[in-house]
């Protein structure tokens, strides 16, 4: 079996190539992983995740940036309450490139809100490749 491809993969802006995954996986499976290695990461080196732009704007995916929602909360203002309702009690969740860089899967909102209340850092959750895999929404070679 392969994994399903994201399915905007040709909508996908040249700046999230390699940032984004490139096929889908599953909220539900990642928050039920257990065991994952965590640590603290200072928010500054999170920071340039807020300048890509992850979140759709009138039905357009691609097309905002989490800074730009912190700048025009009230035209960004459904971004905006999510990001206010955001809990920093839950760590984000990411993956390590070849750099080691840490590249965030989940928790945008939650990185955009811990800029904004001044914190230093975040607790994140790393997945190797095997946790990776786990998440992964799989179809059948068949289909």
């Amino acid at each position: 079996m392969a994994r399903q491809p994201f399915p905007l993969l040709d909508q996908v802006p040249d700046v999230l190539q390699g940032v984004i995954l490139d096929y889908l996986w599953d909220h539900a499976k990642l928050h039920a992983l257990t065991g994952l290695r965590e640590m603290t990461v200072p928010v500054s080196d999170l920071a340039w995740h807020l300048d890509l732009p992850f979140w759709a704007e009138g039905g357009k995916p691609f097309r905002v940036c989490p800074s730009e929602v912190a700048l025009d909360r009230i035209r960004h203002s459904a971004q905006w309450n999510r990001t206010k309702g955001a809990d920093l009690r839950f760590p984000l969740h990411a993956r390590t490139d070849s750099e080691g860089r840490v590249i965030l899967l989940d928790g945008i909102h939650r990185l955009l809100k811990a800029s904004i209340v001044g914190m230093s850092a975040v607790n994140v959750r790393i997945l190797s490749d095997d946790e990776l895999s786990k998440i992964a929404v799989w179809e059948s070679l068949a289909s």
